[in-house]
Formats: C-alpha cells, structure tokens, sequence
C-alpha cells in the first residue's frame, strides 16, 4: 500500500480537503458555542492549517473503517471504560478485593492502525494496563492474574479488526 498523498489524484485530494474541512469547522462551530463569528480570517487559517495536517499524517485511503461496526463499538467502550474504574475503585476503597499483580504477554495484529487502538484501550479494561510495545507484542500489567484478561483482550481485538475494512488497495 502507498503511503503519503504524492500519487493521489487531484480531485481525490481536492474532496478529501474539503470533507475533513467541512467536519473541521463543524467541530469548531459546535465548540466555539454557534454561530459567533469573530476574527473569521484566523479561524479560516487555523482549520486550512489543522486540514493540510491531516492530509499529511492521515492521508485519504489509510484509515478505511466501518461506521456501523464504529457505532457497535461505542457502547462496548463506555461499558468497559466504566467497569475498568469500577473495578478500580473497588481494589482501593475495599481492601478484600483481592490483587495478584503480574505481567501477561499478547501477539498483536501487524496493521500499527489497530495496534495503537489495542493499546489505548487496554488500559479500561479491569485491573489492566498496557506497559511496553514491540514489533510483535504487548506487555499488559494486570491487578489480578486470575482475572480473564486475555479473553476479554480477544474479544476487543475482534471488535478492533470489525471496525477496520481490510480491503487492499
């Protein structure tokens, strides 16, 4: 797969620029509070700025993914953010929970696009944080060994590799 947006066409780089725009200022109009538009020629610059450097680091054509199964992720990630804290707090204020600190081993998927979100979302699931990275696996620190970590990190490299349209282009 090319990298980079050298071999693009014009016009694919001409609607991807004013797509990721567009979303850009959307954003901006929601976080800004309306419609209140002031030093507009700074704002117009900063989302130019903040689109061409989104071109650059994501180019169109690397991040293909699937909204619906994005959609189906969203509530398994509020869930297990939620139990992940729970969990927590539940080793911290009630000291009878018990705690078997180790380290535990995963092969990770060789797309580094899934393997950053893998890491980032380690971390919320209970009594788990990823600790190192290398070319082929990650170290996860768990609070309890005896807890299903590595069946639960399956189930979320499976809804990570949902999320992801393989197609090679």
């Amino acid at each position: 797969m090319k990298t980079g947006i050298k071999h693009l066409k014009r016009s694919t780089l001409l609607k991807t620029f004013l797509l990721r725009f567009a979303i850009f200022a959307a954003g901006w109009l929601v976080l800004a509070g309306g419609y209140q538009i002031t030093d507009i020629w700074f704002v117009i610059l900063f989302l130019v700025a903040t689109t061409v450097i989104s071109m650059y680091t994501v180019p169109p054509g690397q991040w293909i993914i699937r909204p619906i199964a994005i959609a189906r992720f969203f509530p398994y990630f509020l869930f297990m953010a939620l139990r992940g804290g729970w969990d927590v707090a539940r080793r911290v204020f009630l000291r009878t929970v018990p705690i078997d600190p180790g380290f535990i081993t995963i092969e990770h998927d060789p797309d580094p696009r899934k393997t950053l979100i893998l890491v980032w979302v380690i971390s919320l699931l209970p009594g788990t944080a990823s600790s190192g990275i290398t070319e082929e696996t990650i170290v996860v620190h768990v609070l309890d060994k005896k807890l299903p970590v590595l069946k639960e990190i399956r189930e979320l490299q499976n809804r990570i590799n949902e999320m992801f349209d393989d197609v090679k282009r």
